[in-house]
């Protein structure tokens, strides 16, 4: 790698650093196109690389929401610890998924998640200065449950596609448990962290992660996601959310059309 190559990157990392501070994911979904459309790597080498570089940038991030005291620790530790197993269960399978089962599967998931943004965002009232819900859980059990099977859920998008699970972390934990837009990313930011964690380690050992190109992302994605972090506090309620279905939307395009271009 150049040394213009690693600025350019470290730039780019930059940029996905803030929208991940921002709107809560660690940025492997914008991270994955990166690498492998515009870097050539290959698809597993992007995962991997992605997945490296997601956990310290979520970290970033949630350490900013924590100096705030804008983190559920609870929730984010069950989401995590639980997402975390899943990933790792599922890492070992995903290569025995076909590529359109994929591709199919991370487009409706992505859709769903962009419109659950966009009703949220319709059903809020403008004058709601919180911008909470109420939860859909109403005894402890049932919150506790619904926030492993969450866990779960992300953990295996973050097992059979590379990605932190934060895209339905956010969306979820607005729309069924009843947090601000702030709190929800705080929520996810923390909970990433944990559940890339096993994904790191297991394509270390097999050899997949590219670090040059880990390491240059993670110069931008580092600062940046705290600078997110900081941003997202001053966005209002009902932007940040109609933002953040709008972010899905672009980089699930892009996530589908990296997952086409890779089984051309």
């Amino acid at each position: 790698m150049t040394p213009l190559l690693f600025i350019l990157t470290a730039l780019c990392g930059l940029l996905i650093g803030i929208l991940s501070g921002m709107f809560g994911v660690g940025g492997g979904i914008m991270m994955i196109p990166l690498l492998n459309l515009v870097f050539r790597l290959s698809a597993v080498a992007s995962a991997a690389t992605s997945l490296f570089v997601v956990a310290p940038t979520a970290l970033s991030g949630a350490l900013r929401h924590i100096r705030d005291k804008s983190v559920d620790y609870k929730t984010a530790l069950l989401v995590g610890l639980a997402g975390a197993a899943a990933a790792t269960a599922t890492s070992s399978v995903s290569d025995s998924i076909p590529s359109l089962v994929i591709i199919v599967l991370a487009a409706c998931l992505i859709v769903y998640c962009s419109l659950s943004m966009f009703l949220s965002a319709k059903r809020l009232g403008d004058k709601s200065k919180e911008g909470a819900s109420a939860s859909r859980f109403n005894s402890a059990g049932a919150r506790a449950s619904a926030r492993i099977i969450l866990g779960l859920f992300a953990g295996s998008m973050a097992g059979i596609v590379g990605l932190g699970g934060g895209f339905v972390i956010v969306p979820f934990a607005v729309s069924f448990f009843g947090y601000n837009f702030k709190q929800a990313t705080a929520i996810s930011l923390l909970s990433i962290a944990i559940i890339a964690t096993p994904g790191i380690v297991i394509h270390a050992i097999l050899g997949h992660v590219w670090y040059l190109y880990g390491i240059a992302l993670m110069v931008g994605t580092i600062p940046g996601a705290s600078i997110g972090a900081r941003l997202i506090s001053k966005i209002p309620e009902k932007a940040a959310r109609l933002a953040f279905g709008v972010l899905l939307l672009t980089l699930g395009i892009l996530l589908v059309a990296n997952q086409l271009h890779a089984t051309v």
